[in-house]
């Protein structure tokens, strides 16, 4: 089962600041959470993330899990120095305070497999997983599938995605129930003047028809034709 872990506001510990440790580091920003990354060494990537406090740093030789011991409430807890032993004992010291935990060398004694992600503009996210068994065939199926995924996935769906999440914003306080807020949005993306004016780029017109739209709402819904 592939899912997608709400990581906003949350604690994620990287331990480990080699090349796995950075893939980690890259997968976890733009997820609006807290990274910190404890390592002996820093390379100049992560400590120019450090002064952009995009990430806490913390350096210091890791003789054992005991490190974790300084931290509360840890979300995540991704365990990747290039010593498996201290990894293993990294996982369970975080398993242990009630954390999600991820051994980058051992995914089948983690709480979870890494997918490979097609990013699309940070909007939209594609994962192909073989739940562990081989990460190197899921970033080769990746490379294959990403190809054909730019070519179909065009700049309007991007902008209809964009505008949907900022129309479910809009529309909480004045809809109030689940399926209505639905009608709503599935009404936007049959609107024919919104969706021209997302083609022709005029995306702020668009949210200006999108908050029209959402004002007058109880007379559409109610229209008979």
């Amino acid at each position: 089962m592939i899912v997608d872990l709400n990581l906003a506001e949350k604690h994620v510990i990287v331990i480990g600041g080699g090349i796995e440790g950075v893939r980690k580091v890259k997968g976890l920003l733009g997820q609006n959470c807290k990274i910190t990354v404890i390592s002996e060494r820093m390379n100049s990537y992560l400590d120019e993330l450090s002064q952009q406090k995009k990430i806490e740093i913390v350096k210091m030789k890791i003789k054992n899990a005991d490190i974790l011991d300084n931290y509360q409430d840890i979300f995540l807890v991704l365990a990747a120095t290039d010593n498996k032993e201290l990894n293993r004992k990294i996982i369970e010291k975080g398993r242990s305070m009630m954390s999600f935990v991820y051994a980058a060398d051992d995914p089948q004694v983690s709480d979870f497999s890494y997918a490979s992600i097609i990013n699309i503009e940070g909007v939209m996210q594609v994962a192909i997983s073989t739940s562990g068994k081989s990460p190197i065939m899921a970033r080769k199926l990746r490379i294959k599938a990403e190809r054909i995924l730019r070519r179909i996935i065009k700049q309007s769906d991007i902008e209809n995605t964009k505008l949907q999440e900022y129309a479910r914003m809009a529309a909480r306080p004045k809809i109030k129930t689940v399926m209505e807020r639905k009608r709503f949005l599935y009404s936007i993306i049959n609107d024919k003047n919104i969706q021209n004016l997302i083609n022709e780029n005029k995306i702020d017109e668009a949210k200006a028809a999108t908050i029209e739209l959402l004002n007058h709402w109880s007379d559409f819904k109610n229209d008979p034709r």
